[in-house]
């Protein structure tokens, strides 16, 4: 964000008006942002398999415990 002007209108004494402007980041930071979410979802999905992975408790089961305990917890299904 940039300072445009003032604007003159001061609400308050406490207060300045002014005029500000967005500034558009370079594609640079985006591609940047871009890859942390990535990498975040592929952490989550590699925790997610292993999870509900097949073991002593097959994935279905498994998939109904954690619906239970959201539920009970009071989140919408």
């Amino acid at each position: 964000m940039e300072l445009v002007e003032e604007t003159g209108f001061n609400s308050s004494p406490k207060t300045k008006g002014v005029l500000i402007r967005a500034v558009k980041p370079s594609s640079l930071e985006i591609d940047i942002e871009k890859a942390k979410i990535g990498d975040a979802l592929d952490k989550y999905q590699e925790f997610f398999d292993q999870v509900y992975a097949d073991g002593a408790i097959d994935r279905k089961t498994k998939h109904l415990i954690a619906l239970g305990a959201s539920l009970s917890a009071g989140c919408d299904p």
